[in-house]
């Protein structure tokens, strides 16, 4: 009997969370950052990589992913250009990590580096230049070495995809100024012999300024004493 109620209420709850999941994805909700889903604060991005390039390919098609932000194929067009200053499909690497007891290669360590900056169509950067490493392991054996070469281009992969959603993330937390904000300030000028505030008129040269003292207690005032008359 205990087993049948705990068969009945795993089901009900089941049932509970499969259809909260499709009324979530029902009404176009998404963890941020699942399935590269990424709020850009641009309407327009320039990607500055070849046409050709895979990691282009994939961050163009994630910027267009996100529904508001459009690629566009001029960087003067764009509001935003992602300049890719170190390209990691010609600086990626393999180095060795281990070897066994024989002296041979048993273990690599696969690396994939990006040195990218993001900048307006004035130029002004948005986003500094901005480093990403990635690093996987892999193992080396001498009898499988075409399914070695599979599984090293499926982590090249893998890490391109980790790549992008890095980049996304990052740029993501960009807060553009607008150009035609002028900086504020809170504390009021100085009035200082000779200075003029913002919006005021100088007095002619040679003309007297009255200073007004600082307000202080009046004073009353005492008439001297008369000497007394002795008879």
């Amino acid at each position: 009997m205990t087993t049948l109620k705990g068969i009945i209420r795993n089901t009900v709850l089941a049932a509970a969370l499969a259809s909260t999941g499709l009324a979530l994805s029902g009404c176009g909700f998404h963890l941020r950052g699942s399935g590269g889903n990424y709020t850009l604060p641009f309407t327009s991005m320039y990607v500055g990589l070849p046409e050709s390039s895979p990691l282009a390919i994939d961050l163009k098609r994630n910027i267009r992913v996100n529904g508001n932000t459009t690629v566009a194929s001029d960087p003067q067009s764009a509001d935003a250009t992602i300049e890719v200053i170190t390209d990691p499909e010609k600086t990626r690497s393999k180095s060795i990590l281990s070897l066994n007891s024989a002296g041979r290669v048993s273990e690599y360590l696969l690396a994939y580096n990006i040195l990218f900056r993001v900048k307006d169509r004035t130029g002004r950067e948005l986003l500094g230049p901005t480093q990403i490493t990635l690093t996987r392991p892999i193992t080396f054996s001498e009898t499988q070495l075409l399914a070695k070469e599979q599984e090293e281009a499926q982590l090249y992969r893998d890490m391109q995809k980790d790549l992008v959603q890095q980049m996304m993330r990052r740029m993501a937390a960009i807060k553009p100024s607008r150009p035609d904000a002028t900086p504020t300030s809170t504390v009021s000028p100085l009035t200082l012999p000779g200075v003029v505030s913002p919006g005021s008129v100088a007095a002619p040269a040679g003309t007297p300024t009255t200073v007004q003292p600082a307000s202080a207690p009046a004073e009353k005032a005492t008439e001297p004493a008369l000497p007394t008359r002795q008879e």
